[in-house]
């Protein structure tokens, strides 16, 4: 075997202190699985060479012989002094897109967040730092604002996740017959989750032991937490996961549109399918596009943007949606605008 898998090998028979253990047993392990043409002395080299690296936390006791090995109680698995620029580079998106952490996992990042900026600002003019200026992570659709979240209410609902406890808390409710929002206090609420969907932070949870609907809230809509010491009532089955809950089963739809050539940039290289097939239409100025899809209100909503670029073909239930918002538009903006109004 290699000198490189030997070395993961040897790490694997090292245990975390208090306690120890000495190269010999380290020798005879590895013996035993299938290293079998080495001696002492090369595992003795190699435990120098790896407590030397100090990126693995292997340290030695010297008081008496034979010297015990061990992985020192306060090894983080990633030695903060020694991080290179690809490294802070990593850790520096990963701060950028770590809202949804738990926790525990963001304090126990912080010292790598604070050396991968350290290390960046070190060399301003490197190419890794001109790389996290050239690259972002842009939406596309409409900017708006994001509503302000109650920030120790956040914490306190990943800290529910990560524990499994119920918690308590006002949620902002419209109820059946009513138009106005009002807050109402809820005990014995089940976190099963964190969803970051188009933008929106959405906490998803259930209520009590025996009502199984599971409800998607936006984080402004929720204030007053408090994490119980109840155990979470409700889990996911051994198939279920946050994924799956938001995934929507829409119906798969055959989709033709008639679309104007000039506008055909819109969808070349970029596909609605892996199915989608762009052919010349009898209208000379217009291309017939078909595509496999879920009829979405995603995917409604992006049909609607290229407004009179396109023209729905089939299926008949999604040509008729858009007759009648064509309608509806026509009579809104047919007559003149009433400037007093």
């Amino acid at each position: 075997m290699s000198a490189f898998q030997r070395k993961l090998d040897i790490l694997q028979f090292v245990p975390f202190a208090p306690r120890k253990v000495s190269s010999r047993q380290i020798f005879e392990n590895l013996q035993n699985c299938g290293h079998h043409n080495i001696d002492m002395r090369t595992v003795q080299r190699d435990l120098v060479s790896l407590e030397n690296i100090g990126l693995f936390g292997l340290d030695v006791d010297k008081r008496s012989k034979p010297y015990g090995w061990f992985i020192n109680a306060n090894f983080k698995k990633l030695n903060v002094s020694l991080m290179d620029g690809n490294t802070a580079l990593a850790f520096k998106v990963l701060e950028q897109s770590g809202a949804t952490l738990p926790n525990s996992t963001l304090k126990e990042m912080q010292p790598y967040f604070a050396k991968a900026s350290q290390v960046l600002e070190q060399d301003s003019e490197s190419l890794l730092t001109h790389w996290l200026r050239s690259v972002a992570d842009s939406q596309i659709s409409q900017p708006l604002i994001p509503p302000e979240i109650d920030a120790t209410s956040f914490e306190r609902l990943k800290s529910a996740i990560f524990f499994k406890k119920q918690i308590s808390a006002d949620i902002k409710r419209i109820f059946s017959g009513s138009t106005d929002m009002v807050w109402k206090h809820y005990d014995r609420v089940n976190p099963m989750g964190l969803v970051k969907q188009d933008g929106r932070q959405l906490f998803v949870c259930t209520f009590g032991a025996l009502h199984k609907r599971r409800y998607a809230l936006p984080l402004q809509f929720i204030r007053n937490v408090t994490v119980t010491d109840e155990d979470c009532q409700q889990a996911f089955g051994e198939l279920e996961n946050i994924q799956t809950l938001t995934a929507k089963n829409k119906e798969n739809i055959q989709l033709e549109l008639r679309v104007n050539n000039n506008a055909l940039f819109l969808l070349h290289g970029y596909r609605l399918s892996d199915d989608q097939v762009i052919t010349p239409s009898n209208q000379a100025d217009k291309s017939r596009l078909t595509a496999t899809v879920e009829d979405t209100n995603k995917l409604r909503a992006f049909l609607r943007g290229l407004g009179d670029n396109i023209e729905v073909i089939a299926p008949q239930k999604l040509r008729q949606y858009f007759k009648a918002l064509s309608s509806t538009l026509h009579m809104t903006y047919l007559g003149d605008i009433d400037s007093s109004s």
